[in-house]
């Protein structure tokens, strides 16, 4: 009789610890965003010029948008010594503007140049009119870590802040035509479409 006393008290002490498990499932989730979000804050403007091309395309008159905004002049000219070709500013024009967000912070970001390098005119090219060629392509940083510096190309510097975030400006010199042409520029709007790429 004590022993099997004895061994009742252990069962009900042990069975006094017990306790009642409870399971719930879960997922785990990861989001990958490897491509930057860039925004456009404005085109790149060459502004309002007289222009004349070379009719033999062989020299070229050139006008130069700073990317700096706080550059003076903002545009600069240069025509050949011979005034074959011309381009004179009536008014000034303006820089492309960007920014990048929703990247890692303090990362540094690489900047690929348009390909594009035509500008024509918006009302259609005529036979033998003269068109403008778009090319040296410059970039200021405007925001972030290096904000008011030059982005170089072999040293990439264009580097986001703490937030994630910067910005930055595109200059780049407009020429006239290299093609052989019989007419003068026809007046109205001249444009063309380029592709900015900015990535890790």
């Amino acid at each position: 009789m004590k022993f099997y006393l004895s061994t009742l008290a252990v069962v009900t002490a042990a069975s006094s610890f017990s306790s009642f498990a409870a399971t719930e499932s879960f997922e785990a989730k990861v989001t990958v965003q490897n491509a930057v979000v860039l925004t456009k804050d404005n085109d790149l403007s060459f502004g309002t010029i007289r222009a004349i091309a070379d009719p033999t395309g062989a020299e070229q008159a050139t006008l130069v948008v700073n990317p700096d905004p706080d550059a003076s002049p903002v545009s600069t000219q240069s025509n050949p010594v011979s005034n074959t070709a011309t381009i004179s500013v009536i008014e000034d024009g303006e820089a492309a503007g960007f920014s990048v967000s929703d990247v890692v912070p303090n990362s540094i970001l690489t900047i690929t140049d348009p390909v594009n390098t035509l500008i024509v005119s918006s009302a259609g090219q005529g036979v033998n009119e003269p068109d403008f060629t778009v090319d040296s392509w410059t970039y200021f940083i405007t925001s972030g870590t290096n904000a008011g510096a030059l982005y170089t190309q072999g040293s990439p510097n264009l580097q986001a802040g703490a937030d994630g975030a910067v910005s930055f400006n595109i200059g780049a010199t407009l020429s006239t035509s290299s093609s052989v042409s019989s007419v003068d520029y026809p007046d109205g709007e001249y444009s063309g479409s380029f592709n900015i790429e900015v990535s890790y």
